[in-house]
């Protein structure tokens, strides 16, 4: 038996639009990273997104939200890579998006397998089952206002997320908005790799916009130093470390320091081919 997705009232809609819709105070910066202050505006506000996990996605899915609201509008066409359940997907639709998800549904990433049970849970959204790239045939070429993932790219391969990329600028409209939230390992086990893999996506993003290389690692190595000074910000719990760690050993799966980063940036044409 197939679950009821949530269905937002109009009261519920008209809140959401008018908090963090274009014309509210919020600017989305081009590289931030998730804060308890942030955490607990979307548990009072956005209970429905903010209570689901018990881990990051608990801040980071309110916070795609949020950021997509602020960017674009009602009826702006949007694609999500890799939502696993698409709970982001299905309030944006609840809004008025048109919102399209690629996600290949087999268990990668510890992402989840029931492809069917989510076609008939979220009728509304389309997805569609298969690894995201430049060579989907189903999608139209820059057709999408807003391309966006959450927690995903560091599970991706890092020589694969140049692929990613590649359909990012394929997909997404000149002036559109790449919007990814990454959790980054911080300290503890593999922080050398999220580190590699984080600069990598950021090197990626400036590709899309007119940022230069250098800018954005200027960027990088800052937002880790306001990070890591700032009292306020979002760090994995020991609650959350431990549904991560499952039925694995804590000897094999030691507690590590993870923060959420979060990445935007608009697509300017600069080559021919594109």
């Amino acid at each position: 038996m197939v679950d009821q997705a949530i269905k937002l009232s109009e009261q519920q809609k008209q809140d959401l639009l008018q908090r963090y819709g274009s014309s509210s105070t919020a600017t989305i910066e081009s590289l931030t990273y998730g804060t308890v202050r942030d955490f607990c505006d979307s548990r009072d506000h956005i209970p429905y997104l903010s209570s689901i996990q018990g881990d990051l996605k608990d801040l980071q899915r309110p916070a795609a939200l949020k950021a997509i609201l602020k960017l674009c509008a009602p009826g702006s066409s949007l694609l999500e890579i890799g939502a696993g359940e698409p709970h982001v997907a299905h309030i944006l639709c609840e809004l008025g998006y048109k919102v399209t998800v690629v996600d290949p549904y087999d268990g990668s990433g510890r992402g989840p397998q029931e492809f069917e049970y989510y076609q008939e849970k979220y009728p509304d959204i389309t997805i569609i089952r298969d690894i995201f790239s430049d060579r989907l045939t189903d999608l139209e070429r820059n057709s999408f206002d807003c391309i966006y993932s959450i927690s995903v790219l560091e599970h991706v391969p890092q020589n694969a997320l140049p692929e990613v990329f590649d359909g990012v600028r394929h997909f997404l409209k000149i002036d559109g908005y790449s919007l990814h939230i990454v959790d980054h390992v911080l300290a503890g086990s593999d922080s050398q790799f999220h580190l590699l893999q984080l600069a990598e996506v950021l090197n990626l993003q400036a590709a899309l916009s007119s940022d230069n290389n250098s800018k954005a690692l200027y960027n990088f190595a800052q937002t880790l130093h306001l990070l890591t000074s700032d009292i306020d910000t979002y760090y994995l719990s020991a609650e959350g470390h431990n549904l991560w760690r499952g039925a694995v050993p804590y000897d094999q799966f030691p507690f590590r320091k993870v923060v959420s980063v979060q990445s935007c940036a608009r697509y300017v044409k600069k080559h021919p081919r594109e």
